[in-house]
Formats: structure tokens, sequence, C-alpha cells
């Protein structure tokens, strides 16, 4: 992705280790970003993060302040301690891609309720407990049209935030033994939605991404699940193959943009043709 838009602001990304979440970082670098914050459990790998886009910045001259904060999503004090940290730091956040999540195996009588719990937690709970964090700190931001002159918003596209949810195509789609995983992503659709509407006045906009079957390290558990997942998922998706994990960053950049300004409470599908094909 080159610089297709302005992103005066700041930026955090949960997840950001890797997969969709560490290309998601990467994508806000590409496109101008200069103050990221990349949150994730996964130290090295934010550590990895990091230097990649230490790399871009420093070949296309765009400086960039990159805060590395490793944090567990499950726990509300880490959580509301990443997010005091990020304040402390940049002094709000304009654009906020979330996408730490985990995948759980089986169906309702083969999942453990230790399972089912810790799906809830990280992909749902967990995403909450950021949101809370995220809103408190962008309910009392003004907005960037006026923080960010130089970067001549049009008035009608001022935001005050930008909020982008990960969910998963399975919300709307269910293939076999994922239940809690499906479950926490329909929920996380709709807090998309509900959020959308309770923040929509303040300017605020909270959008989903559903991305379908993904190259990423989530699909490569064992080598039994990546061959199930090529032999049936992929199968399944009409553009037969799998999504690279920047496809569905770039469209998670877009809707964080200014772009992007009317759009909020959608729920995007980034996934080869598969609802579309099943709906």
């Amino acid at each position: 992705m080159d610089q297709r838009y302005d992103f005066p602001g700041v930026a955090t990304v949960t997840g950001a280790a890797s997969g969709i979440g560490q290309a998601t970082a990467i994508a806000f670098a590409r496109s101008g970003c200069r103050k990221i914050a990349l949150l994730d459990r996964d130290e090295s790998g934010l550590a990895e993060t990091r230097t990649q886009i230490l790399a871009i910045t420093k070949t296309n001259q765009r400086p960039c302040e990159v805060e590395v904060i490793p944090f567990d999503v499950t726990s509300a004090e880490s959580v509301a301690s990443a997010y005091s940290s990020i304040r402390q730091k940049f002094g709000r956040i304009d654009y906020a891609v979330q996408c730490a999540g985990i995948v759980v195996f089986g169906s309702s009588t083969e999942t453990s309720i230790e399972d089912f719990d810790k799906a809830i937690s990280v992909n749902y709970r967990g995403l909450w407990l950021c949101t809370r964090q995220i809103l408190q700190v962008m309910t009392d931001q003004t907005l960037d049209a006026e923080a960010f002159p130089d970067a001549n918003i049009p008035s009608a596209r001022a935001q005050r935030g930008s909020i982008v949810n990960l969910s998963s195509d399975l919300a709307y789609n269910a293939q076999p033994n994922t239940v809690a995983y499906i479950g926490s992503k329909g929920a996380v659709t709709a807090l998309t939605r509900a959020d959308a509407m309770d923040f929509v006045g303040q300017k605020i906009r909270v959008n989903c991404v559903l991305p379908g079957i993904v190259d990423s390290p989530m699909t490569k558990p064992t080598p039994e699940v990546r061959e199930w997942l090529e032999n049936n998922a992929v199968r399944e998706t009409p553009a037969k193959r799998f999504g690279l994990p920047e496809e569905i960053a770039d469209v998670a950049v877009f809707l964080a943009s200014n772009k992007a300004s009317f759009v909020t409470g959608a729920n995007w599908a980034v996934d080869g043709g598969r609802l579309a094909g099943h709906c």
C-alpha cells in the first residue's frame, strides 16, 4: 500500500505481533501514519513488527514513532494500563484497529468450558475492554480537523476517532466445529453496530471487517487443520485461495481513514466471495 491516505493522527493496533494485526500496523506506516502503538502479548513479535515499520519509514523518509506495548487483552488492569500509556505518550487515539484474537475448535459437546470461556474472554470481552478505553480517549479529544489543521480535513469528513473491529465471515457463514469462535465473532459484529449508534453523534465511527480464510498463523495451528482448511474452506471460497493478511489490512486502513467518513456500523466481508455464495 502506498500513501493514498492522510493519517496525521495516532494509530493503535492490537494483535500487532503477527498475521492481520502485523500487516495492518505496517499498512498504517506505508500510508504515512507517523505515530503507531503496537499491542500484543507476544513481545518478540511486537519487536519484529516495529523493526519492519522502522525499515519502511526509513526507506520512504517519513519517520515514525512506534510504541511497543505488551499486554494481556483478558485483563482489565493490563488493558487500562496499556491505553493509559498510549494517552500519556501521544495524547490521543485517532485510529484503532482491533485484531487480537484466537481460534478454538470443537462443537458444543466437544468444547470444554475452559476453552469456551477463553474464546469469549479474548475475542469478545477483551475487544470490549479495549473499546471502552479507546472510547474514553476519543470522546475527550478534539476533532482531527481541529487537532491537525495542516491536514486540511474538510469539516464534513472530520472525526473524533475511528474504530475498526476484526470479526470473521463465520459470524454469518458457519462451519462445523467452531462454536466458541463463531459465537465470539458474532458478538463482535453486534457490538460494532451498537457502539456505532451510541457514538456517531460524537463523530466517532465504528466498523467491522469480516475476513474469510486468510493465510496467517491462525490458520496453521496444526498440519491436520491446515489440510482440512485447504480441502474444505478454500474449496468453498469462490476465489479458490487463501486471502493475504495485507488484503484484510488494506480494507481496515481504509475504514479507519477519513476516506470512509460516511461509513459506520458496517460489517465488511473480505472473504473471496464466501458470503456472496452462501447468503
